[in-house]
This record gives structure tokens, C-alpha cells and sequence, in this order.
């Protein structure tokens, strides 16, 4: 296999169990450990930005709620070894570069896993340094249930490649411990999902991986083998002779005979038993050097064929979501097509049959386009019949894009041949506008007594508007006769109405002893800042006696400043209060609502919370003392909709005040009277057909939409009225 720099090929899943209807998949706790049943469609998720493809594309970074719905399996990547001189246990360390914080992160795995969706950690990678020894299978089993606890993960997906595979003792040490994480959850009535990705000629008998999957057999749940990357590596048939992985000719054969061999043990290669195998190909061109399927229908042809004779497959894996959502080397989006091929395919619903004499369009495929830009409904959009022939004149178009407001909107476009034939086609726009960029906000120091202007050197631009310095707007103060930090947070809105914050930390110091140095003997915890050695320096995680700048690029420690202050004493470190988990909107329907959220100090204070706004509410107000993290519920009534802020203002023994706030939105919920009578709730699972109708979670009523759309109607993360993407499978009636 060879593989390209900041590529970091690893596996590419998707799987399918049958083409009948996806089981019934309700929604689950975020705490649950949540196991897909029926097909999986299993995609890759980069915990790092910008990816360079084999053909010159971009893998953008993304979060975990945008990925595609139909992705029912998402395993992160990777959980590995970071520097060789912290050990040789594996672990995982979410990328600040995603956009993310470790709690956001976690908030998000468990709204996936409501919407009943398995998120996996992967383990290895391309560039991945894993070596153990035998003797670390309980300290490795203990780190993969600290990591699986503290984020929620559903299991782990062995991505072993190149000479990880072998390494050391990771052949023996590596199942063993998987095995004590199994039983761990199987005792508390969970099941911690096990998967791999081998490239698939370490799958031969004898081959490299054959020793994993003997090792946990009983406690895999599939296997998604790479058929991707290896070239001319293929398999050999009697009467047809070697069909290589590259071979696009021959690709329906390929994807049928590999798959034969491998479910059923023949033509040299390990038996891996058709409903646990999941066959992996690349998102695109860009994703894997070779092995992508230039024409799905070779696809569907081939596993059309293996459940013919009785074995259908798992489903498919990819690799990656974020090339799906990714670029290729013109800067043209690669628009989401693999889930669109597959995703529909792999949850049930066969691809429609051809339609004898029917026009056929050409172009209409989902767009995005700039904010206040010109849009042209039917620009380079074509329409042919085989009678006919040009039927472009006579296309019509229901709905209409204004590109002054941001979001998606549905056009239909038809046409009509002269035997009264309709064909008809629904295409997704999606207006968007960049965020502004803010530069010049990194955090500083300056000394006591000194002038400092908190819009020297800051600026603020927009793609779309340009420079926006002047609508910058600063909230906090630096008092710069009073040693201490002190945090600025500045904002700025674009013409699209899109609100850009940042916050920076300002440090006054004496220049000689710092109010926060660094100290060996010093706790820190994530998002803590120290002045050493003439720089600043944030903690990524927890972290004790590392010292800054010896920790490398992925350490623990970042460079956020230059610092002007003196390391000569650990100093006395300032009072800090901070105010999160408040969502930035709720829903009621009887005036009350609960408000969560999270109080954070560095020492012990008491801490006066109260909410106010367009309603004066009951159970806005409450004192806590707080020495650490203490999280907080407020049962609100008398809410009316509008807009609230919670406020958290706290006194330091020296009288200093801490506040913090966090703004919110309160809408409310209203219930239509079905049209025409009552019609049944929706129940995920159910084979919905494209008008059937249903009474969502609020009242309203739902019709399921026509093909492409048909077949995600079954499933819980479309759920009408219920869920983000419920307008993609249902019209509101």
C-alpha cells in the first residue's frame, strides 16, 4: 500500500445487511451503548483538518452533528500512541483544531447515540506507532474503558496497517484486552461493539490479521475489510482468471468474488460469515489511491447477487466522512454522493427501476451557493428523451432560491415528453455565507502600569463584506494598575447575520513574578493558562509536572503568547469563574422549562445565579458554593417566549466581582389539528411508503416523501417534527 501525507488512509466502512427494511431502531439514551441491527453504513471521522487527497482534494475538518444521518456507524480516528517517550499504551486526544470542546464533543456522541447511531474509536491509522508487549493487556484494557466512559463510545474499530500489524506482541496482547473490555460491559448488560479494518490481502489464510479475528471470534461484531489502495492485489477465479482490485473493468466481479470468498472461506482466503462483513471502498478519487467504484450500480449489481444465493452482506464502510463533505483539486464540493449512492441502498431501499420511454434529466444535482450571489435555477440543467430527443425548452421549476437568506430550500424541476411521460427530480440549494475571521486576538501579556488598547492590531474580515473592523465589539476591561488576567471577548456580525466571538486572555503582570507561572508541583487542568519561559502556555488536558515546551507539537501544552514576566515563583493564581452547558435555545408549550448548566471555579466561592428576561419566571434564582465543577439544574415557569440570559456573579475574598452569562432563546411550541382527521404516530422502524402520513412528536401532521427520500422515513434521525433532518424524508402538511 503506499500512502499520501496528511491523507492518513485508514479504513473506509460502510455497511448492508439485507435489502429488506432496516430494523426498528428507537430512539436510546445517550448513556445507552447503542448496536446498529440491521444494515451499516460505517464512515470515517477525521479528528484533524484539512486532509490532502490523492488527487489534490481537501477533507475538510467537521463536527460529529454534521455528519450525514444515514452514517448509522461513525468511528472516530484514531486512538493511538502520540509521543513514544509517554509509553507505548494507546490513547486518544480530541484535535483543537476540530473546533470542539472535550464537552461539546461528548454532548454530541451522546446525541448521535439518541438518535440511535453507534460511534466507535478507531484504533491506529496509517502514521500510527502501536508496538505492546505482552503484560499490557490490562493497563491497555483499562485505558479503552477510561476513554470509552469519559466520551460514551459504543466500541472500538481495530485500523491497524503497514507493520502495526505485527508489531511487537499487538497480534496477542491487543485481542486479549479487548476481550477483558467486552466482558467488562457485557457485565453491566451492554455490548461493546468490536470491529477491524484489514486491508484485505492480510485476509488470506495465514494472513497477518487472520490471528485478531480468530483470537476475539465470539466477540467481533464485523469486519469491514479495506478493498482499497492495494492496486493489482485481487483474487483468482476459475473460468474468469485474476481480477485485480483496480481493475474498474471487471469491478461488478470483483466486489462479487471477494466478497463469495471471504463469506463462504474458498479460493485461499479466511472465512468471515456474510452478516458480519462489511464491505469498505473509497468516498471519492481523492480518498484512497485506487479501489473507488466509479458506477455504484456495479455495486448494487454485485450484492444483488449475494443475497440471491442467500448471503447478503453487512453493508458498506467508507473512508471518510469528511471527504464525502470534502473538495476535489478544482475547489468543486464532492457533495455528500457516497451516502447519497449508498445510504438509501444499504437501509433498504433498492435502486428504482429504469423507466422505458421516460425523459431523463442531466445536472440536477444539490448545489450550494454564496450568500446576495446570482442564482440560475436552470443553468446547465438538461433534459433528454429518447423520442424526443432535446427536452431542455420544456422544463418547469416549483420553488424558488432567495439567496439573501441563508439555508436550504427544495426545487422540484419536471418535464413532459410528447407521450405525456412526466419525469420529475427534487434538488437541494443551500445558501451559506462565510463566518467573519478575526486576526490579531491571540492572548498577551503586558506589565503593570503600561498602556494598552484592546483593538491595537485587531481586525476583522468577511469574504462576502470585506473588512469589518469597525463593527468590532469589545466586552470586558483590562485594568492594567491591578496585576491579574482578564478576559476580552470580542464579537462581530456579518450582512448574513451570522455573530462571530472570540475571547482573549490578558495577562498584567510585574515582570518578575508572574501571577500564574508554571510550577512541577502544579495541578493543571484543560484551558489553564502559565507564563514560562517567555512564552504562554494553554493545557490541553489534565497535566502535571510536564514541563512547557518539552512536551512537543501534540503535547499537552500550546504556545498562545509571548510573555514578558519573569518565572522566579509560582505567584498566587487568580480567581476564576466560568458558566457553561446553557443551550442557546428551548421549546415550550406550557411555559416551563429546565435550564442545565456547569459552574467552574479555581477555588472555593459562592456563586449567585439568576435568570431574567422577556418574562419574569419562577425558579431563575439560586446560590451554590462551588470549589471545582458543580452542575446545576433551574426549573423554570412562567416562560414566555423571547429572549433570557442566565447570569453567574461571584465575590473573591479581595472583593473582586466575577460574572459570567450565558444568552438564550425560549420559542413556543404550537399544535396544528391534523387536516382531515387523525392520522397514527410515527414508530421508527416502520416501512414507510412515499405519501403515507403520520402525526409527529408535536402534533403535527407528516407526509413521506417520494423516492430518493422514501426509504429514510423509517429511521429516527429523520423523525418527523422530532429530529434536525426530518425535512429531508417528511413535508409538513
Amino acid at each position: 500500500m503506499t500512502f499520501k501525507p496528511n491523507a492518513i488512509c485508514a479504513a473506509l466502512f460502510l455497511g448492508l445487511s439485507s435489502f429488506t427494511s432496516q430494523a426498528a431502531v428507537a430512539p436510546t439514551s445517550g448513556d445507552d451503548m447503542v448496536n446498529p441491527q440491521a444494515g451499516v453504513v460505517v464512515g470515517y471521522w477525521h479528528n484533524w483538518c484539512d486532509g490532502g487527497g490523492y488527487k489534490g482534494g481537501n477533507a475538510p475538518c467537521v463536527t460529529l452533528e454534521e455528519v450525514n444521518p444515514m452514517y448509522n456507524v461513525v468511528n472516530v480516528s484514531f486512538m493511538k500512541v502520540f509521543d513514544t517517550a509517554e509509553g507505548r499504551i494507546p490513547t486518544f486526544r480530541l484535535d483543537p483544531a476540530v473546533g470542539l470542546s472535550e464537552q461539546a464533543f461528548t454532548d454530541q456522541i451522546s446525541e448521535l447515540n439518541r438518535q440511535g447511531r453507534a460511534v466507535l474509536i478507531a484504533l491506529g491509522g496509517a502514521d500510527a506507532h502501536v508496538e505492546m508487549k505482552a503484560g499490557d493487556e490490562q493497563a491497555f484494557a483499562d485505558e479503552i474503558i477510561r476513554v470509552t466512559d469519559l466520551y460514551g463510545f459504543d466500541g472500538l474499530d481495530i485500523d491497524l496497517e503497514q507493520a502495526a500489524v505485527t508489531a511487537a506482541d499487538n497480534q496477542t496482547v491487543i485481542p486479549a484486552a479487548l476481550r477483558i473490555v467486552k466482558d467488562h460491559y457485557k457485565a453491566q448488560g451492554k455490548n461493546f461493539l468490536i470491529t477491524m479494518a484489514p486491508e484485505f490481502p492480510y485476509l488470506t489464510q495465514g494472513g497477518k490479521y487472520v490471528p485478531y479475528i480468530t483470537s476475539l471470534e465470539g466477540y467481533y461484531d464485523w469486519i469491514n475489510p479495506q478493498f482499497y489502495n492495494q492496486g493489482g492485489d485481487g483474487v483468482y477465479v476459475d473460468s474468469v482468471g485474476w481480477i485485480a482490485q483496480n481493475n474498474d473493468n471487471l469491478k461488478q466481479e470483483f466486489i462479487y468474488y471477494i466478497s463469495d470468498s471471504l463469506a463462504n472461506g474458498t479460493r485461499g482466503f479466511h472465512k468471515i460469515p456474510h452478516d458480519k462483513l462489511v464491505f469498505g471502498i473509497p468516498t471519492n478519487i481523492d480518498a484512497a489511491a485506487t479501489g473507488f467504484v466509479q458506477d455504484p450500480n456495479k455495486l448494487y449489481a454485485a450484492f444483488g447477487q449475494l443475497r440471491d444465493q442467500g448471503q447478503p452482506l453487512r453493508g458498506v464502510m467508507t473512508w471518510s466522512v469528511n471527504w464525502d463533505m470534502g473538495t476535489n483539486a478544482a475547489g468543486s464540493q464532492y457533495n455528500e454522493q457516497f451516502i447519497k449512492d449508498y445510504g438509501p441502498f444499504v437501509h433498504g431501499q433498492t435502486p428504482p427501476p429504469p423507466s422505458e420511454g421516460k425523459p431523463v434529466f442531466s445536472g440536477v444535482n444539490d448545489v450550494r451557493v454564496l450568500h446576495r450571489s446570482n442564482f440560475d435555477a436552470l443553468a446547465g440543467i438538461t433534459a433528454f428523451d429518447k423520442e424526443d430527443q432535446d427536452l431542455t425548452y420544456n422544463i418547469t421549476v416549483e420553488g424558488s432560491v432567495d439567496t439573501s437568506v441563508l439555508g436550504e430550500t427544495v426545487l422540484v424541476y419536471s418535464v413532459i415528453d410528447s407521450d405525456g411521460n412526466e419525469t420529475k427530480a427534487p434538488r437541494k440549494v443551500d445558501v451559506y455565507s462565510q463566518k467573519p475571521v478575526f486576526s490579531g486576538v491571540e492572548n498577551t501579556s503586558v506589565k503593570v502600569g503600561t498602556a494598552f488598547d484592546p483593538l491595537a492590531g485587531v481586525t476583522a474580515t468577511d469574504a462576502e463584506d470585506g473588512v469589518l473592523t469597525n463593527s468590532i465589539v469589545v466586552d470586558g476591561i483590562v485594568n492594567t494598575g491591578l496585576v491579574g488576567n482578564y478576559t476580552l471577548t470580542y464579537t462581530v456580525s456579518d450582512s448574513a447575520f451570522q455573530t462571530v466571538s472570540v475571547e482573549r486572555r490578558v495577562s498584567v503582570t510585574h515582570g518578575s513574578t508572574c501571577a500564574n507561572a508554571w510550577s512541577a508541583d502544579a495541578t493543571y487542568n484543560g484551558g489553564d493558562i502559565v507564563n514560562h519561559a517567555g512564552k504562554q502556555w494553554r493545557a490541553e488536558w489534565w497535566t502535571r509536572g510536564d514541563e512547557p515546551g518539552t512536551t512537543g507539537e501534540w503535547g499537552v501544552w500550546r504556545v498562545v503568547g509571548d510573555s514578558d514576566c519573569g518565572d522566579t515563583g509560582p505567584g498566587i493564581p487568580t480567581p476564576t469563574l466560568s458558566l457553561s452547558g446553557v443551550n442557546p435555545s428551548y421549546t415550550t408549550n406550557d411555559g416551563s422549562i429546565t435550564v442545565d448548566l456547569t459552574l467552574k471555579t479555581n477555588e472555593a466561592m459562592t456563586v449567585d445565579v439568576s435568570v431574567a428576561g422577556a418574562s419574569v419566571v419562577a425558579g431563575g434564582e439560586a446560590q451554590v458554593m462551588v470549589d471545582g465543577t458543580v452542575n446545576l439544574s433551574l426549573a423554570l415557569s412562567g416562560v414566555e417566549q423571547g429572549a433570557y440570559s442566565v447570569l453567574a456573579t461571584a465575590q473573591t475574598e479581595d472583593g473582586k466581582i466575577l460574572s459570567q452569562n450565558a444568552a438564550f432563546t425560549v420559542k413556543t411550541g404550537s399544535v396544528t389539528p391534523p387536516p382531515g382527521g387523525e392520522y397514527p404516530a410515527f414508530v421508527a422502524g416502520t416501512n414507510y411508503a412515499a405519501g403515507d402520513r403520520v402525526t409527529g412528536a408535536d402534533g403535527n401532521v407528516y407526509e413521506c416523501k417520494p423516492w430518493p427520500y422514501t426509504g429514510w422515513c423509517s429511521s429516527v434521525s429523520y423523525a418527523p417534527g422530532d429530529s434536525l433532518y426530518w425535512s429531508d424524508a417528511w413535508d409538513q402538511l
